[in-house]
């Protein structure tokens, strides 16, 4: 039986970014034995994958400190015996521990100092969206795409955990909601909250729909904020209390989502959830959505380049300038 490792990056939007590409090498290989390795924090992202065979997870930051968790990570590669191994981290210290577990084939793309593969893929000359520079690798290696909407599924039990804790919320079975989420991995890309004020009030005056605001536990403040101006229950907070799954559940369920350029966005297009996506300094053609669902964008183009990556502006009007009123209009025609 042959034998694939993939090694994956360390950022759960990422690792999900890559899983057309793991789809593509199960419908190539149907009856090889798949592993994918992971930092712990990502692992939820492919734990109920059907086109693997194993997570196999690595402390990231032991990693860091010790030669005990590198020791541990050689030991289960060696113990499997792979054949070959696409590195989709670029990571020279992770090839190395390929080659010395005995991987003969390493595939991986080009990086200065990098002497441990067997197959160096050229880096795009330009730019790419995240998952198709996941497939551009896996085509180099002669393994065609089998689609690009991200893989992510939901269990039974998922589904069943959200609706008690929706039900909880005062959110009964088969009631019509929306999501929003005003959260995001660094300030530039969020939505100003007085905006989300004043487009949840846009919206309960014109349907009777609910909304639940979702996040991170880091999260839960801004969600606090936003649910405390609504004292009628019509805007509750699932924010820092769900898992993955039962985030993608929650999406699964909801007539659409609003939100900033930020994982759950991701994670609503495997779901085929209808998205509007708010885009500042982050660009939609290398880490938008990819949906078969409908998918609405709205930016403003205020001369900056873009992507930008600031974690600090002075003016931030690229997403200042999107307004209540437009993405109220934007979403109008899915609120009935």
């Amino acid at each position: 039986m042959t034998r694939i490792l993939i090694i994956n990056q360390n950022w759960m939007g990422d690792v999900l970014f890559s899983t057309p590409a793991i789809r593509a090498i199960r419908k190539k290989f149907p009856n090889a034995f798949i592993s994918c390795l992971v930092p712990e924090r990502a692992a939820d992202v492919l734990r109920h994958n059907p086109r693997l065979n194993e997570v196999l997870i690595y402390n990231e930051r032991a990693s860091l400190v010790s030669f005990m968790e590198p020791l541990r990570v050689f030991g289960l590669l060696s113990k499997r015996q792979f054949d070959s191994v696409f590195m989709f981290h670029r990571s020279r210290s992770k090839s190395f521990l390929c080659k010395l577990a005995g991987i003969r084939t390493r595939i991986g793309y080009e990086r200065k100092g990098q002497k441990f593969l067997t197959q160096a893929v050229p880096l795009p000359p330009q730019p790419l969206h995240k998952t198709d520079y996941f497939l551009n690798l896996v085509e180099a290696a002669e393994i065609p795409a089998d689609g690009r909407v991200p893989d992510f599924e939901v269990t039974q039990d998922e589904i069943e955990s959200l609706d008690k804790k929706l039900a909880g919320k005062g959110v009964a079975r088969g009631e019509n909601f929306i999501v929003i989420h005003p959260g995001g991995n660094w300030n530039l890309k969020r939505w100003p909250v007085a905006h989300f004020f004043r487009l949840l009030e846009l919206f309960f005056k014109q349907t009777p729909w609910k909304a639940v605001v979702c996040g991170a536990r880091s999260e839960k403040g801004l969600a606090d904020e936003i649910v405390a101006r609504f004292s009628d229950g019509r805007a509750v907070s699932l924010s820092g209390e769900t898992s993955l799954g039962e985030l993608a559940a929650l999406l699964k369920r909801a007539r659409f989502l609003v939100s900033n350029d930020s994982g759950p966005i991701h994670l609503a297009a495997s779901q085929k959830t209808k998205i509007l996506g708010l885009f500042g300094p982050t660009s939609r053609e290398l880490t938008g959505p990819i949906s078969d669902g409908p998918v609405r964008i709205l930016s403003k183009d205020v001369g900056c380049r873009v992507p930008c990556y600031f974690h600090d502006c002075d003016y931030r009007v690229c997403m200042e300038l999107i307004t209540p009123e437009e993405v109220f209009t934007a979403c109008r025609d899915w609120c009935c």
